[in-house]
């Protein structure tokens, strides 16, 4: 007779086979499990699957096959692997989780998810501390290994806009990934204005919207402040138009008040809202406005931005007469923290500041956060859980040390938004048309340095690009240094004003310079604030611009010999701005560097850019010392 096939035999070779797939099945989510799970009793679990296979793989098959039989023995196991895999499993488990922990507790976390956070630059102290804290909480939660992990970076509303609008993407003269930075999950810009700006690109443009959800998170009433303002009490019944006005009607000494550039600064359009405005509440007429812009600008040292106004006035060690700022910068200038944009590290603060005058009825930064539709899945739940912890009452204490209020109901809408002017529009085309016109002469930087990495091609560009700030009553000049062989002077093209054809002739001029030679700074200076005082200015700004990628190596007059005259000379209404680039730095190891120095004494700003960035900076300057019109 023909043998019978061993069918138990068969059975418990299928068995066997199945339970190994079902072993390496559990071994491979067992090592998933160590890698990528935080909970501790989850890893214990996984750590004796992984446990049985080192330890006999015998015991691992017998193990499994007795789960898939669903034999439960009465007495000890038969199998003698089994046993000595399931006692030893518990073992090394809990030494594998123990090796886990130790490791962790040196600082060995899972790798966070990176949150790329873009702002403004005045708001940069304010909200690396608010993300910081955010890490922390996530941290909390998740066994001491925050879940994401902050990137902070900034740009002006001007400089993002129309890379926001345009998703990020290249335009002609703009490459957002290489001059600002990655895409950003977020942005908290300072004001519902810096929303609208991208949103009407975007209409403009027939293009698709990048935002997706708008959020107020805080607010920052514009107050005023300083040591010359009269204590008002907290009631209802003044304006800070009010306010502002009896300050600057003064008779009994000249009037000051500092306020940031409105052009490139939210808050600085938000205090022209108010000190554009007469005491009933209406904008006044062109000749005030000239008069109040001109006030505003002999008080301003440095006009950019909020925290370059007040950052001026730490590095002197005193207090403003009077200032047009947000309570958030007053309460972190006060306190003696960092500000943001040029003034990143904190500087003592003036003692026995008087309290700012805070009214209800003052516009005010809004502080929105902006989601963008671009966003991925794991960079939106992140987004959102620090949404969610920033409107929730555990944030609140850290709102508030960075200087922040709580959201107000009426400020949380993009187009009815009661934080802000009505029509900021009118407010700005009066200030534009207050401003006095310009007499700038530019000096370019023409040493051997300047040829290296296209920077002098760079300046080039940026010099057209400020240009285009010009109007036809401003006047502008060009100087190149060290003057070219051949040349007795600095000068290339002689001050006069922005016509067309003279324009051309400023950039054409400069386009054939060739960059050699050292770097005769402290002459050039010297020299080109000394011929803007020889000429009468009349009602003009009168400036000087260098350009300069170095320090002095020109072997002429000292640099303390060198402010003391540049002092001089701003007392007489000359003013000197100097941008960066390159090697070069406004501030050094010590401190305040030289070129901060020359510019602090001219009354001016010095102004750091990466060379990409050149033609911006300018530009965004320019705009500020000519009228454009």
């Amino acid at each position: 007779m023909l043998q019978q096939p061993d069918q138990s035999g068969r059975r418990r070779a299928v068995r066997k086979a199945v339970a190994v797939t079902i072993g390496l099945a559990n071994l491979g989510l067992a090592f998933y499990a160590l890698d990528a799970v935080e909970n501790r009793w989850v890893k214990l679990t996984a750590a004796m699957m992984a446990a049985a296979v080192g330890l006999s793989a015998a015991g691992f098959v017998e193990f499994h096959t007795r789960l898939i039989d669903g034999i439960v023995p009465p007495g000890p196991m038969r199998s003698r692997p089994a046993v000595a895999a399931a006692a030893a499993t518990i073992m090394v488990a809990a030494a594998i989780v123990t090796v886990l922990e130790l490791t962790r507790a040196d600082g060995a976390c899972p790798q966070a998810l990176e949150l790329r956070v873009l702002t403004a630059p005045e708001g940069v102290p304010a909200v690396r501390e608010l993300t910081h804290e955010y890490a922390l909480v996530t941290a909390r939660a998740n066994n001491g290994c925050p879940a994401v992990y902050p990137y902070v970076y900034a740009a002006g509303t001007a400089t993002v806009s129309g890379a926001l609008a345009r998703r990020w993407a290249d335009a002609a003269t703009e490459r957002p990934l290489e001059q600002i930075g990655p895409r950003p999950d977020l942005w908290l810009p300072d004001s519902v204005l810096d929303v609208r700006r991208v949103q009407d690109i975007v209409v403009k443009g027939a293009l698709p919207t990048p935002l997706e959800r708008v959020t107020s998170i805080a607010t920052s009433p514009i107050v005023l402040a300083g040591t010359d303002v009269p204590d008002v009490p907290d009631s209802d019944t003044h304006t800070l138009p009010e306010l502002v006005s009896a300050l600057l009607s003064r008779t009994d000494r000249q009037p000051s008040l500092a306020a940031p550039d409105p052009a490139a600064s939210p808050a600085g359009l938000l205090a022209a809202d108010v000190y554009l405005r007469g005491a009933g509440g209406e904008l006044v007429g062109p000749d005030v406005a000239h008069r109040r812009a001109r006030v505003v600008f002999d008080s301003t040292d440095s006009a950019a931005d909020e925290a370059g106004v007040l950052c001026a006035f730490l590095r002197e060690g005193k207090a403003p007469p009077a200032v047009l700022t947000s309570l958030r910068t007053w309460q972190r200038f006060a306190a003696g923290r960092a500000l943001g944009g040029g003034c990143q590290v904190p500087l003592p603060a003036p003692a026995d500041l008087p309290e700012p005058v805070v009214l209800k009825s003052a516009p005010a930064l809004d502080h929105p956060f902006v989601q963008f539709t671009w966003t991925g899945e794991r960079q939106r739940r992140a987004v959102e859980g620090f949404r969610d912890w920033l409107r929730s009452e555990d944030a609140d204490a850290h709102l508030s040390a960075a200087g922040l209020g709580e959201p107000h109901p009426a400020c949380s809408d993009l187009d009815l938004n009661a934080c802000v002017p009505h029509d900021p529009d009118r407010t700005l085309a009066l200030y534009e048309k207050a401003k006095r016109p310009g007499r700038v002469l530019l000096a370019v930087d023409a040493s051997g340095s300047m040829a290296e990495a296209g920077r002098f091609t760079v300046a080039v560009q940026g010099v057209g690009q400020a240009l285009g700030r010009l109007g036809p009553s401003d006047e502008v000049g060009l100087w190149s240094f060290p003057a070219a062989r051949g040349r007795g002077s600095y000068e290339l093209v002689a001050v006069a004003p922005g016509s067309d054809r003279h324009r051309r002739a400023v950039t054409d001029t400069l386009r054939t310079v060739r960059p050699a030679g050292v770097t005769p700074l402290y002459d050039t200076v010297l020299d080109g604030m000394g011929s803007l005082a020889a000429r009468p200015g009349g009602d003009r700004i009168r400036a000087m611009v260098v350009l300069t990628d170095g320090e002095d190596s020109g072997g002429g007059p000292g640099l303390r010999a060198t402010v003391d005259r540049v002092r001089r000379l701003a007392a007489a209404g000359i003013r000197l701005y100097v941008i960066a680039t390159g090697e070069a730095r406004c501030d050094n190891l010590q401190g305040a560097g030289p070129l901060y120095q020359l510019a602090r004494a001219g009354r001016g700003e010095c102004l750091r850019a990466a060379p990409e960035a050149v033609p911006e900076t300018m530009a965004r300057l320019f705009e500020n010392l000519w009228s454009g019109q």
